[in-house]
């Protein structure tokens, strides 16, 4: 995996000592979107203060194997980002053996119904698993309310958002534009509600409203299903893998952001729209960061939040500490055991 940018080689903010590295344990494809965006601005982060970060690549074993040098570094801290637990159950032997710091970082709303679904043998493979990382950092209160309970003193609730300063200056702002995002157009993002109540919108208080689909993932077929059901509405502009920066300019033109997910861990793109002065109008089916409004998922709901104001999210579930506080206090154990 190509890291974003290079490391700077000193200290520039916080101490974590001239040979401490930090490996970040990721797939380069496959992965949705928010896990991309929130190790890429942890990386960005962390080498502003002065860190060595490298990558693992876990979705290539030529590329991981070929990193294995790498790995046995004893002051090293290994953060490994994944979305599914099977992935954690197969590499906790690895984990279990290289030196340094080993922290999982579960990324998904999906994980605690993963946990929920494992039957007996394999709930008891996860607790043995689970054991071979120092600390487990999960994306709300959920995910470490169904772990083992005797692993949750060294579970931790993290935010997975890491602000990025702007290097250009934000677009304007468009009063009737509204955006949602969709992993390759899949059914739990709900990409066709977003349409809906767009749909609605201009039909009542919003004749004006324009809708921007960010999608990403894989261009298959629900993806294209998307496409075809907007086909000549000329409001509707459906791009496929936008970069980050053109990401974060249609959130700081969009008026709304829509998140009208079946579920969610703690949505990065969710923190950036917030970040960016949006609005962010959410499924009520997930806890959400403190001021986004939520609705019920239906698009007469979403559009009646959008156009009159829905009831707002008081943060209950969600962490404020974001992973770089838990990357920082990391690096600190990493340099005390050495």
């Amino acid at each position: 995996m190509t890291p974003p940018g290079p490391a700077s080689g000193h200290e520039t903010g916080h101490e974590t000592g001239p040979a401490t590295r930090v490996l970040q344990w990721a797939q380069e494809h496959g992965e949705v979107g928010g896990v991309h965006a929130s190790h890429r601005q942890l990386t960005a982060a962390l080498r502003a203060e002065g860190c060595d970060v490298r990558y693992v690549d876990t979705g290539d074993p030529g590329r991981a194997v070929r990193a294995a040098p790498a790995l046995w570094r004893r002051r090293t801290l290994h953060l490994f980002h994944i979305t599914r637990l099977w992935r954690a159950m197969l590499l906790a032997p690895v984990f279990a053996l290289v030196p340094g710091r080993t922290v999982l970082v579960l990324h998904s709303g999906s994980t605690a119904g993963q946990v929920r679904r494992m039957g007996g043998p394999a709930a008891g493979a996860l607790r043995l698993a689970l054991h071979a990382y120092d600390e487990v950092w999960a994306v709300n209160d959920e995910i470490r309310s169904v772990l083992p309970a005797g692993l949750r003193g060294r579970v931790r609730v993290v935010t997975p958002y890491v602000p990025v300063p702007r290097t250009a200056p934000a677009p304007a702002r468009a009063p009737h534009a509204l955006s949602v995002a969709t992993n390759a157009g899949l059914a739990h993002y709900h990409a066709d509600l977003a349409v809906d109540a767009v749909r609605l919108l201009r039909a009542g208080a919003w004749p004006d409203a324009t809708l921007r689909v960010l999608a990403y993932g894989h261009d298959g077929a629900e993806l294209a299903a998307l496409r075809s059901s907007v086909a000549g509405e000329e409001w509707v502009d459906v791009t496929f893998d936008a970069s980050p920066q053109e990401v974060r300019d249609v959130l700081a033109s969009s008026a709304v952001f829509l998140r009208p997910t079946a579920w969610d861990g703690d949505s990065v793109i969710v923190r950036e729209a917030l970040a960016e002065g949006a609005r962010v109008v959410a499924g009520d089916t997930s806890p959400r960061p403190l001021g986004v409004e939520l609705s019920a998922l239906s698009a007469a709901d979403l559009a009646a939040a959008v156009s009159e104001g829905g009831r707002r999210s008081d943060g209950s579930g969600l962490a404020e500490r974001s992973m770089l506080d838990a990357a920082r206090a990391a690096l600190d154990a990493v340099v005390a055991r050495a």
